[in-house]
């Protein structure tokens, strides 16, 4: 599950109830990905759909992607060429 943090009053919040602490936090300018540490300013953290897993990001020296996670993203990024390119 991908929680960000609201940059204006460091609230944690669920992606999707997200768009409704925007809409009543005045301060918001910014959120950030707790998984992945980015930063989204505006709309852009509806986009954020792939994200570090926390094996990935807790155990990176014996970390080994499974065979179905890497076809997965092999595709994906086949995916995105093609939609690129038209």
């Amino acid at each position: 599950m991908v929680f960000f943090v609201c940059s204006g009053c460091n609230e944690s919040c669920k992606k999707s109830s997200l768009s409704s602490h925007i809409r009543r936090c005045p301060s918001c300018s910014s959120v950030t990905c707790v998984d992945c540490n980015v930063t989204f300013y505006g709309d852009d953290w509806r986009a954020h759909t792939s994200c570090v897993t926390e094996a990935e990001r807790y155990e990176r020296t014996v970390y080994r992607a499974d065979g179905k996670s890497r076809r997965r993203e092999a595709a994906a990024a086949e995916w995105r060429g093609v939609i690129q390119a038209a």
